[in-house]
């Protein structure tokens, strides 16, 4: 990896381990899922710093992070972690780039303090409040893993022992295509295999059935939404190619004409399927919201 240090800093609920890229004046946060760590972003993060200073850190409950003393995994208090993140690096705000569960936290970030947020990249999601109202019989098999995740005690008993195993049944295709090197993969499965992290990511499925859609809904019902540039990408091969991505989120934003987003190849891990396609995309973007453009 074209990194260094592993640093930490104590936010009062969480110890937040991260790494920095770069040192140019333009921050940029890249906040990784699940069951990853911010090594997800191995293969982007030295094109993505030229000019920039990357902030990539592991969430709360996650990989070298800490737990967090109030037993909160919540999207707002992760989200808030990352708000303080940016400030003990120096910034007032930055632009933000999300993966999986770290874009539900980015798109919680994007809610709670759009300040924050200078332009806003999600990969392969949609709303949390829109996957859980269009759960059918399909949707359902193919996402099993958020229900047996949403029972977070009995789960990480379940799984813990058996880590690689279950691990590998999620990574099988992307092992097989070399997106993810056995050495990557061994790496997330060392970081999953203390239990109290493991349950601490089942806790943030968890409560994606509770109070992150709780305030999802709200919000959206409040007419709060999205104030950033927005940019969508997904997986051609994954579980979102058949719906209409883009409109989905331009109902969710303040200005549908700022909502911008394509497939790109592979499935789901974006940043380890698709990485150059990635940075293309994330620059050009990034480029025309400085210009004022779409």
């Amino acid at each position: 990896m074209p990194w260094d240090t592993l640093e930490s800093v104590n936010l009062g609920d969480v110890e937040l381990a991260y790494r920095v890229v770069g040192d140019g004046p333009e921050p940029a946060v890249l906040v990784h899922g699940w069951p990853q760590t911010h090594a997800c972003w191995r293969h982007v993060v030295e094109p993505l710093s030229r000019g920039r200073t990357l902030i990539v850190p592991d969430l709360r409950g996650y990989g070298d992070s800490g737990l967090a003393r109030s037993g909160a995994y919540d999207k707002r208090a992760t989200a808030a972690d990352l708000s303080g993140l940016i400030r003990h690096a120096g910034f007032d705000s930055a632009v933000v780039i999300g993966h999986d569960r770290g874009a539900r936290v980015a798109h919680r970030w994007a809610l709670d303090r759009p300040s924050d947020i200078e332009a806003l990249v999600l990969l392969d999601i949609l709303p949390t409040r829109v996957v859980m109202d269009t759960f059918d019989r399909d949707s359902a098999s193919a996402m099993w893993h958020w229900f047996f995740h949403r029972n977070s005690e009995l789960a990480a008993k379940l799984v813990a022992g058996n880590v690689e195993a279950y691990l590998g049944h999620f990574f099988a295709g992307v092992l097989e295509s070399g997106a993810v090197d056995p050495e990557t993969f061994k790496h997330y499965v060392a970081a999953f295999s203390d239990p109290a992290k493991l349950k601490a990511s089942f806790e943030d499925y968890r409560t994606g059935f509770s109070s992150d859609l709780e305030r999802d809904q709200a919000d959206h019902a409040e007419g709060i939404r999205v104030q950033a540039p927005l940019l969508v990408l997904w997986g051609a091969a994954g579980g979102l190619g058949g719906r209409d991505v883009v409109r989905i989120w331009q109902e969710h934003h303040a200005d549908p004409t700022a909502v911008c987003g394509h497939a790109v190849p592979g499935g789901h891990y974006v940043p380890e399927e698709a990485p150059e396609e990635l940075v293309l995309a994330v620059e050009t973007f990034l480029r025309k919201a400085k210009e004022g453009t779409r």
